[in-house]
């Protein structure tokens, strides 16, 4: 269940800059995830735009005890309030006046969420809020719309987190349909683990959990054309660029649906420490990267368009958005 929040804020927080936030105007996201924890800074220029300043990300893996155990441990709580405590100096540097901090999956299931949001707030003065899948696929659309001219279109948007996938429906700018389903990376990987199976096993298992995704697309798009999908996310983020590395193409803001499938068969094909040394990914993203595009085919299967956008946006885009 989501909490009814606002934003956090520092001593020279006023309710008027909230209302309308100002040209030269600095704002905060923080997006508590199950992979990692990330924090952008921006800033709102003449024409109310959002200019992204800095980005920091910190590899704290709430999924993983989530999704095994039901709760956050005692080392993870303690590693979140100090990303917490780096990322309050770090606004405080960049002089941002209004700061927004979400959590999404891992922190709706976790049984013991509460302590950790208490926590926060105590020791670095910054204030959670857990958001429902439907508002997370609101908050991606919304910072979609903003760099993608959907006017005229229909689209599919798909945002792969560690927990869950957001998969939202698009007529031009509005949104039809949204919804969120367990298919997170972080999550599977953690049912391959307790499953002791491997990687390889992977599409077995996203095959058994894509029934309702489909019934849902089914349902929603009702035979219609789709024009293109969106991607959006680190993961997306990550698979424009490996195209570009990977499959010599000339772009990391959009792929075919051929060259999806030709690059999860070369990333399925070599082991996470490969990807590691050659393709120079982060561990927390090298792991993830397979059950990402895998998730990826199999939703876009189910859709009716062979393009599939990267406007390199996500939710803390959509959280810096909503601040103005």
């Amino acid at each position: 269940m989501a909490t009814t929040g606002s934003t956090s804020t520092f001593e020279n927080y006023t309710p008027s800059n909230r209302r309308k936030s100002q040209p030269g105007t600095r704002l905060a996201a923080i997006d508590v995830g199950s992979n990692a924890i990330r924090l952008v800074i921006g800033e709102v220029d003449k024409n109310g735009e959002i200019k992204v300043l800095k980005k920091f990300r910190e590899g704290v893996r709430l999924g993983k005890d989530t999704f095994s155990a039901g709760t956050i441990s005692k080392k993870s709580i303690e590693r979140t309030v100090e990303t917490f405590i780096k990322f309050r100096r770090f606004i405080k540097e960049h002089d941002a006046r209004q700061v927004r901090a979400v959590g999404t999956s891992a922190l709706r299931e976790a049984k013991n969420r509460d302590s950790l949001i208490t926590e926060i707030q105590k020791i670095s003065g910054l204030q959670l809020q857990v958001i429902d899948g439907l508002e997370e696929g609101q908050l991606i659309f919304s910072a979609v719309a903003r760099r993608v001219d959907l006017v005229g279109s229909k689209s599919v948007l798909i945002d792969i987190g560690g927990g869950s996938v957001e998969v939202s429906i698009a007529d031009g700018k509005k949104v039809s349909a949204t919804r969120s389903f367990p298919l997170g990376t972080v999550r599977l990987l953690e049912t391959l683990d307790s499953k002791n199976l491997k990687e390889k096993h992977l599409p077995n298992l996203i095959e058994s959990a894509m029934k309702p995704v489909r019934t849902y697309l089914k349902e929603n798009l009702r035979n219609q054309s789709v024009d293109f999908a969106i991607g959006t996310g680190g993961n997306f983020e990550c698979l424009g660029k490996l195209r570009v590395a990977l499959l010599s193409k000339t772009s990391i803001y959009s792929m075919s649906f051929d060259d999806l499938h030709e690059l999860t068969d070369h990333l399925a094909s070599m082991s996470v420490k490969e990807r590691i040394h050659y393709l120079r990914l982060r561990n927390d993203r090298a792991d993830v990267i397979v059950p990402a595009a895998l998730v990826t085919l199999a939703i876009m299967e189910s859709i009716p368009t062979d393009t599939l956008n990267v406007p390199f946006v996500g939710l803390r885009d959509g959280l810096l958005a909503s601040m103005l």
